[in-house]
């Protein structure tokens, strides 16, 4: 992750909570292998999946008495990173060599967050709105994506790929309207709010989005994307994906899809959700493909990409909590 340095002083999604049981979980964020596992109160742990003894990675192991185990010699690590135990020995005096680090860690929202990095923080992890209010249902996705990760940002926020990608489903080429943007760059996010488009043309707003007045496509720093569409000052539905940097071309996503109406509905909007995911991952593995048979990417931009040059500058630079908030609004046909 040479290119955004910035990005390890940040919360991750690295597991659900249902996912991480009895055994240890192996996960990667920024090139590093991480271990999760409960200890002995059920509460979540992260450490290096590394022993420190001959390396061997501890979520081969297993858990005994709230310490994670390596599968190689027996040594066990508590949720801090400290060697409890070293089979054979005989005095098993307190050496700092045999530790290993450990990493804040917050489970909520049915997430287990890590910050993968050993500065300390007071932030917390990010909310998921309306997640259990009355009135509103809700349902969570993972998926694996093998793109860089400003790609897949700008692949969910940006509303004019939708007409060729999406035909149909979002919207459609031959029923374009004039939109005004409004685009909003605050400390650590961007917004682009599109009013005056009504309902969307296509098969998703046609079915659950009668009433819709605005939308917004929102990204904050550094990895969350959200859609939110609503109606007056009530939100009818809100599309929350939070991308875990693996490596610098892979990415494990974690959506968190929340809307107004009965329960019914659901599978059909997952249907929907998981639909619109495909195509998005057609035309990104496509451009990837692409991109490969050239020596570097070249990219051209105009007003309609009304996102990603902010997206870029946040990812490279980070939040400026003292820079004054910025408005623009721009006119597209969609």
């Amino acid at each position: 992750m040479n290119d955004f340095p910035l990005l390890q002083n940040a919360w991750y999604v690295a597991c659900r909570s249902s996912q991480l049981k009895r055994k240890p979980l192996t996960r990667t964020i920024l090139n590093t292998p991480f271990v999760l596992f409960r200890n002995a109160n059920g509460r979540a742990a992260v450490l290096i999946d590394r022993c420190s003894h001959r390396n061997a990675a501890l979520s081969d192991g297993w858990v005994r008495d709230g310490c994670v185990v390596c599968p190689y010699h027996g040594w066990q690590f508590d949720e801090d990173g400290i060697c409890q135990h070293v089979p054979g020995l005989m005095d098993e005096r307190v050496q700092k060599a045999k530790n290993i680090s450990a990493y804040p860690v917050i489970e909520q929202d049915g997430m287990v967050w890590v910050y993968p990095s050993h500065e300390k923080t007071t932030s917390q992890p990010p909310r998921f709105e309306f997640l259990n209010e009355p009135g509103y249902t809700h349902f969570i996705a993972e998926q694996s994506m093998p793109f860089a990760l400003p790609d897949v940002l700008e692949n969910f926020l940006d509303a004019t790929h939708t007409h060729f990608v999406h035909s149909g489903l979002i919207r459609s080429e031959g029923k374009r309207k004039t939109v005004n943007i409004t685009i909003r760059r605050e400390a650590d996010r961007v917004h682009a709010e599109y009013r005056d488009e009504g309902t969307q043309s296509g098969l998703i707003s046609r079915l659950f989005g009668g009433g819709v007045d605005k939308s917004i496509g929102r990204y904050v720093f550094p990895s969350t994307a959200q859609l939110e569409y609503g109606a007056g000052s009530q939100t009818k539905m809100l599309i929350t994906l939070c991308f875990t940097p693996e490596t610098e071309i892979s990415q494990r996503l974690y959506a968190v899809v929340v809307g107004r109406g009965p329960a019914i509905f659901k599978p059909i909007i997952q249907l929907l959700f998981l639909r619109a995911y495909q195509q998005d991952r057609h035309i990104l593995e496509l451009q990837k493909k692409n991109l490969q048979k050239f020596e570097k990417a070249q990219y051209v931009y105009t007003e309609a990409d009304v996102l990603l040059p902010h997206i870029l500058h946040l990812l490279k630079h980070g939040p400026s909590p003292t820079a004054p908030a910025s408005s623009r609004t721009v006119k597209l046909l969609l």
